[in-house]
C-alpha cells in the first residue's frame, strides 16, 4: 500500500512538473549596446581603457590648500597605455592635455562641479617627470619600445586664488599623443 502511494505520488508530480516544462515561450525587451571604434594612422593605438577612464582622487581636507599654487600632495597616478607600437617610422611619443584653463592658476583644470563646488580649488596635472603639465602645452618625449607602452601621469589638488573652501570638484581633459 505504501509503495503504491508513494508511485502514485511521483507520478502526480511528473505529470504537474511536464506541463511546466512545456510552457509558452516569453521575450522581453533588453536592452541597448553602443559599438565604437577608431581606426588611426599613427605608431601606436591608444588602449581602450585609456580612451574613457576615470580618475578619483582622495578627499582633501580644505586646510591642506591655503595659499594659491599649494598643491595638496596627495596626486593620484594615472596610466596612458598604447598598444601595437611600431617605432619602425617614429621612436619617440609626447602627450599634450586640453581642457578648461582655471582663470586664476593657468595651464591647470578648471573645477568644473557646478553647484556646491569648492571654491578656489583646480586640478594640476603632473607628466612623467613629476612636473607639472600646462594645458595645451605638448608635454616632454618619451622614447617608445615596439609592442606596448606605459605612460605614468598624476593630478592633485591645487589652490588657485587663496584658501580653499569645501566643495565638489571635477574637470575633464582631453589628449592627443604626438609621435616623432
Amino acid at each position: 500500500m505504501k509503495l503504491i502511494k508513494t508511485t502514485l505520488a511521483f507520478v502526480v508530480t511528473a505529470a504537474i512538473s511536464s506541463g511546466v516544462v512545456h510552457a509558452a515561450e516569453t521575450t522581453l525587451s533588453g536592452g541597448t549596446i553602443n559599438f565604437t571604434g577608431q581606426v588611426v594612422d599613427g605608431a601606436c593605438a591608444v588602449s581602450a581603457d585609456s580612451l574613457n577612464q576615470t580618475v578619483t582622487l582622495d578627499q582633501v581636507r580644505a586646510s591642506r590648500l591655503q595659499t594659491a599654487g599649494q598643491a595638496a600632495g596627495q596626486a593620484k597616478s594615472f596610466n596612458i597605455t598604447l598598444e601595437d607600437c611600431d617605432t619602425t617610422a617614429w621612436s619617440n611619443v609626447a602627450v599634450t592635455f586640453n581642457g578648461q584653463s582655471d582663470a586664476n592658476t593657468v595651464g591647470a583644470l578648471a573645477n568644473t562641479a557646478g553647484a556646491g563646488a569648492a571654491t578656489n580649488v583646480a586640478l594640476q596635472l603632473y607628466g612623467q617627470d613629476g612636473n607639472a603639465m600646462t594645458l595645451g602645452t605638448t608635454g616632454n618625449a618619451t622614447t617608445m619600445t615596439t609592442g606596448e607602452n606605459i605612460l605614468p601621469f598624476s593630478v592633485d589638488y591645487v589652490a588657485t586664488a587663496g584658501a580653499a573652501t569645501a566643495g565638489g570638484v571635477a574637470a575633464v581633459a582631453t589628449f592627443t599623443t604626438t609621435y616623432s
